[in-house]
């Protein structure tokens, strides 16, 4: 039982730091933690938070209302210089009063709000449709740094057998040679050591690739320096998602790139922006009142006691309410205004007529690319099945014939070599593939959902 303990705590300390994630779970999380992206969202944020203000602004912009207490003086009546009684201060009955003044303004250019709304809209789908191209390009680096991990992990398996295998092969060399078997030569021997530097160079390699990878992995998902990250896939494989056809790609392509839908927004945006320019060229209507009341309570005002709305030289009672007209006179600065946003409205339709096409041409080049990259890994897996054929044989002659050490090293390294270039190729095809995705202006998500039901 104490023997199941210790292995169990051990095992749970080994694996503690480990962090395992397949291909999507990968990209999501990294996109998740992605510091560049999040501050791209965050400006989305802001533009949401500028509609928000104009939205809150429809229904009195401008309305306040103020209030004020303190001391005013009294009245005491006085005979003026042509005889008539009047009333002046008195300061030596001081009172308090109280006052309260209220303010707004109602715009009548619900129109010109409109625009602006809507143009404020517009603006933020085009922010949030940038986002979405960023995403895309980030969902490319991630799935390119995972399959990079696979094919480094098949490098170091790899060269790690290969390094097994000439140690073997150079035991038995020199055990034939301890044994004077005719078979075996010293040229045999140094021929071998002279291909453990290739084969010790490519165990370096491969140690080097995983480190690099691992330190663009640790910093894309945020880990601390004691988690290490490991994939769910045991091996590289080519990826199972389907290759789409050409009339696939090319429909992909106009129904989901963000950059089209982002040049359809930037239009209504223009649009609406060059109605808003003329818009203010006309003049702004709108409704504005005020209201001011002031009452004191100093000495000498029986008569203000009696009448709350009495007024003298501190009491105080006046409003208005009537419709304003204002009209900008600079009429040169809105009628500019108006020209800039419509020489870029102008503009984006020029651009609308090649846009779908030149991104259609660019995704159909990467499929031809991925086309080529799948031509190339099958024809790489035929010729490693033969490879693999060739070395058997070549072991079994070594076996009969000591002698025969040099074909069978030639035949291992070229089995070797086949290896090493199959899986390039399947991490080369595996990457162009997420290029093509992000071409088609989906993500890897996006893809799945539309293709595989996840």
């Amino acid at each position: 039982m104490l023997r199941f303990v210790a292995v169990f705590f051990a095992v749970t300390l080994t694996f503690a730091g480990e962090v395992r994630y397949d291909c999507i779970h990968f990209v999501e999380e990294g996109l998740s933690k992605d510091p560049l992206l999040a501050e791209a969202r965050f400006g989305a944020r802001e533009k949401k938070e500028k509609l928000d203000a104009l939205t809150s602004e429809v229904i009195l912009p401008t309305f306040y209302i103020s209030t004020m207490v303190g001391p005013a003086p009294g009245l005491k009546e006085s005979v003026d210089n042509w005889g008539d009684s009047v009333d002046v201060y008195d300061f030596t009955k001081m009172g308090p009063f109280w006052g309260v003044e209220g303010k707004f303004i109602q715009p009548l250019n619900f129109g010109q709000y409109r625009s602006g709304k809507m143009a404020l809209e517009a603006d933020l789908k085009q922010k949030s449709l940038g986002i979405e191209q960023e995403i895309h390009k980030k969902d490319v680096e991630l799935q390119t740094y995972y399959y990079n991990y696979l094919l480094a992990k098949e490098m170091r398996r790899l060269a790690g057998d290969a390094q097994k295998q000439v140690d073997r092969a150079y035991e038995q060399l020199e055990e034939a040679l301890d044994d004077d078997d005719p078979n075996v030569s010293q040229m045999d021997l140094l021929n071998l050591k002279a291909k453990m530097y290739s084969v010790k160079e490519g165990v370096t390699e491969a140690e080097l690739g995983m480190k690099r990878v691992q330190l663009a992995i640790r910093f894309s998902l945020g880990l601390p320096e004691e988690d290490v990250f490991v994939a769910e896939d045991s091996s590289l494989t080519a990826r199972p998602e389907p290759l789409l056809t050409l009339d696939e790609v090319r429909n992909n392509t106009v129904k989901f790139h963000p950059e089209l839908k982002q040049l359809a927004a930037g239009l209504t945006a223009r649009k609406l922006q060059m109605d808003l320019a003329e818009a203010k060229l006309a003049p702004e209507f709108f409704i504005m009142g005020k209201f001011e009341y002031v009452k004191s309570w100093a000495g000498n005002r029986k008569v203000m006691l009696k009448n709350a709305f009495a007024e003298d030289a501190v009491n105080k009672l006046s409003g208005y309410l009537g419709i304003g007209l204002r009209y900008r006179l600079n009429f040169w600065k809105d009628w500019s205004a108006f020209r800039l946003a419509r020489t870029e409205y102008h503009g984006l339709q020029m651009k609308e007529d090649y846009a779908a096409v030149g991104l259609m041409a660019k995704a159909e080049e990467q499929y031809y690319q991925v086309v080529a990259a799948k031509e190339k890994m099958d024809a790489l897996k035929e010729s490693l099945r033969a490879s693999e054929a060739i070395l058997k044989g070549a072991a079994m002659q070594y076996d009969l014939d000591k002698s025969k050490t040099g074909d069978l090293v030639s035949a291992y390294t070229q089995n070797v070599s086949l290896q090493k270039d199959y899986y390039f190729a399947v991490c080369k095809y595996n990457v162009e593939f997420a290029q093509l995705v992000s071409k088609m202006g989906m993500s890897l998500k996006e893809f799945h959902q539309e293709y595989m039901g996840k």
